[in-house]
């Protein structure tokens, strides 16, 4: 069963190009509003929450927070910085659910959010 990742904030259909490409057929992509992102998680109806706003930390991931709680979610690039795959890969293995990146940041961030939930649930390649 592929993993599926909802897609909230800025820039969203390039967030999901990016999902789409490093995922193959191990991800199912749906493009919504934050809100109704956040509540799919909340339901079980989705596995992870992709978000991308100007600082990495403020608009990706207010809404998720609000609703899945501060514990759940984490900033995985912020404006300005880069990504890490060591940091992206704890991350995922404690159970953060919802993450957010800067814009600038998508093209390099999700392969590697992708790349650690693969490799979480034993899909990796």
């Amino acid at each position: 069963m592929p993993i599926r990742i909802v897609i909230g904030g800025l820039n969203k259909d390039a967030v999901e190009r990016a999902t789409r490409k490093a995922g193959g057929d191990n991800v199912t992509t749906s493009v919504m509003s934050d809100f109704e992102a956040a509540k799919k998680i909340k339901a079980g109806e989705a596995d992870y929450y992709f978000g991308a706003c100007n600082s990495g930390g403020g608009a990706a991931l207010s809404i998720p927070i609000g609703i899945l709680g501060y514990s759940n979610c984490a900033t995985v690039a912020k404006a300005g910085g880069r990504p890490k795959q060591e940091e992206i890969d704890k991350l995922v293995e404690s159970g953060k659910v919802a993450f957010g990146m800067s814009v600038e940041a998508i093209d390099e961030t999700v392969p590697m959010l992708v790349k650690s939930i693969l490799k979480k649930h034993g899909m990796d390649s």
